[in-house]
């Protein structure tokens, strides 16, 4: 009875499964399976912001430009080359000939230009999904965007009404990959995230939530002699400490996001070794100021200096990790020189409670992340610390969390008065990070509930200025602005740990951790 019970909620999910197709988790040389720490939202990549989909269609889809393995400088995917007009106005794509979407039908002009539509249009038949938003394109693309145009069948233009600096580099964000759009008219809007079709080195089987998505590769993919693997199994084991011991027993071949004690552990074993991820997230604690209590600068502030970061991030990030004063990683252009410094300073946090009228603190709803992220590798243990912290002058943050998808859907509301976020960084620019966390103010929103209209201007400017010099100065400036107000209390970046069995090769830690799986092999 339970089987059928879970056919039938599969159905209705539309979602194919197959019970006993995947039995024993058969690692070996034709199959490799990787324990992702998260569950994906959905397989319609332009309608999620969820690291843990981009992961799976990463293996199942391409984009016009991509990341080199292990960068974020720019290489050719679905587009050989590319131009912009002197006034920034028309970029001009030549397409790749000969490639097809899993389905057969091929990938030209038209295909990319049906993308664009269904992705700009709020008209097109395949643009409405319930629960799924254009976020990416909303915030990097919309305000520039005109139309798109099939020149001939391998040349595709992008007309902008405003010049968009960024674009290239934005369109290496996984957001934008390309579905079939034979698969748009056959599954519908609703049903594309349940029955992904793209261009990639697998093609999609099956995905059973929260337990696993099976992948089969591409036997026409265009990069000839890939993917190295038959099948990929991307295996969901939500638990630290269970996905580490999967991995020692064999069932997975890679893990991501190990805890602390596994990955020293790791060191030395000697069927064990480490890949790390480039240093390339933020995590942070989001004030919502719409919230009564944290409209005063005041009591965020207090907030502020109650928390030991440098002691959570020392005993909890494994040692990759550092204490962050800003949103962008060290290493990109565009960092502010010098932003307001917030140490730990429980007397000074007491002080501030007082000066606003809470002298014996106050009590609020803290939301903390369900699930292990880079920025954030052991979520209920770091927000566990941090309440701790704030009990200890006097502020009592009440734990609350929930599932996954939920929380992500839930943080653009006002239920949650504060909360634990985070961005691994898309792409190399710095609009990336800023313009897509303050391009408003929203009333309606604890993400978007700060309100600085200079902020907002500036990096507005800098999307539409083609100096970087000048680009670098707005986005610092930027920066110092937000830092002054502290709508966000930064709290860690993090080089992060990924560990894999020693007859795995092949596999490059990605900034924005959506590995290319098509060069992975085991022996």
């Amino acid at each position: 009875m339970a089987t059928s019970l879970a056919i039938v909620a599969a159905l209705i999910a539309g979602v194919l499964v197959v019970p006993g197709s995947v039995t024993g988790w058969a690692a070996g040389p034709t199959t490799l399976v990787y324990g992702k720490s998260g569950d994906a939202d959905s397989l319609d990549s332009p309608t999620s912001t969820n690291g843990e989909a981009y992961q799976v269609t990463t293996q199942i889809f391409n984009l016009l430009v991509r990341a080199q393995p292990g960068k974020t400088d720019i290489e050719p995917d679905l587009a050989t080359s590319w131009s912009v007009s002197p006034d920034g106005l028309t970029w001009t794509f030549k397409l790749r000939q000969g490639v097809t979407f899993h389905d057969g039908t091929p990938w030209n002009a038209e295909a990319a230009k049906a993308n664009w539509d269904r992705w700009a249009d709020k008209n097109n038949p395949y643009h409405a999904v319930k629960g799924g938003e254009y976020e990416y394109f909303g915030d990097f693309m919309a305000d520039s965007f005109k139309e798109a145009k099939a020149v001939d069948p391998y040349t595709l233009q992008v007309i902008l009404k405003q010049p968009n600096s960024p674009l290239l580099q934005n369109l290496t964000i996984i957001a934008f990959q390309f579905n079939s759009p034979a698969s748009m008219k056959q599954y519908g809007a609703e049903g594309i995230g349940q029955h992904p079709v793209g261009t990639g080195p697998y093609k999609f089987v099956e995905w059973v939530r929260d337990d696993h998505v099976t992948l089969q590769a591409n036997p026409s993919f265009f990069r000839k002699g890939l993917p190295k693997t038959q099948r990929l199994i991307m295996r969901v084991i939500k638990d630290n400490a269970a996905r580490y011991l999967a991995l020692k027993s064999g069932e997975v071949q890679a893990i991501e996001l190990p805890n602390t004690d596994d990955v020293k552990a790791s060191m030395s074993d000697p069927n064990l070794k480490i890949v790390f991820r480039p240093p390339f997230d933020t995590s942070w604690l989001k004030f919502n100021m719409n919230n009564s209590l944290f409209k005063d600068i005041r009591l965020r502030k207090a907030v502020a200096y109650a928390i030991n970061r440098p002691a959570i991030v020392q005993g909890l990030y494994a040692g990759y990790g550092e204490v962050a004063n800003q949103a962008m990683p060290p290493g990109m252009w565009g960092r502010a020189s010098s932003p307001d410094p917030i140490t730990y300073d429980p007397a000074q946090s007491k002080k501030l409670l007082s000066e606003a009228g809470y002298p014996n603190g106050f009590s609020f709803d803290f939301w903390y992340i369900p699930v292990s992220r880079p920025y954030f590798p052991q979520g209920k243990e770091i927000g566990t610390a941090i309440a701790s912290d704030l009990n200890k002058v006097g502020i009592r943050a009440h734990l609350q969390t929930e599932d996954w998808a939920t929380y992500l859907k839930d943080q653009k509301s006002n239920r949650f008065p504060m909360y634990m976020a985070g961005w691994i960084g898309d792409n190399g620019d710095p609009d990336d990070w800023l313009g897509f966390f303050f391009p408003k103010y929203d009333a309606t929103s604890a993400r978007w509930s700060y309100n600085n209209p200079a902020v907002f201007d500036l990096i507005n400017k800098a999307k539409s200025e083609n100096s970087q010099a000048k680009r670098a100065q707005m986005y610092a400036q930027a920066m110092t602005l937000i830092s002054h107000d502290l709508p966000n209390i930064w709290f860690a970046h993090a080089k992060v740990p990924m560990i894999v069995r020693k007859n795995v090769d092949g596999l490059i830690g990605q900034p924005d951790s959506n590995e290319y799986w098509e060069l992975v092999s085991s022996h």
